[in-house]
């Protein structure tokens, strides 16, 4: 995953979709479901980088949902 941004856009945007978030996209999705699953906080969250955004997504990933693009 060399665009780390591009892709948690992308994967962001799925999330939303499957999870409902109403009025959420991108990363700002990605940020929500990880604070669901983690129960962290925001502030917890938004201070991750891309790299480690990326690899907290990686179990979503491998569960098969190739289909974004």
């Amino acid at each position: 995953m060399a665009d780390y941004s591009s892709r948690i856009e992308t994967i962001g945007d799925h999330i939303a979709k499957k999870e409902g978030y109403i009025g959420l996209k991108g990363v700002e999705a990605v940020y929500r479901y990880i604070i669901d699953k983690y129960n962290w906080l925001p502030e917890q969250v938004r201070g991750l980088g891309n790299e480690d955004v990326s690899m907290l997504l990686a179990g979503y990933e491998e569960k098969g949902m190739t289909d974004w693009d």
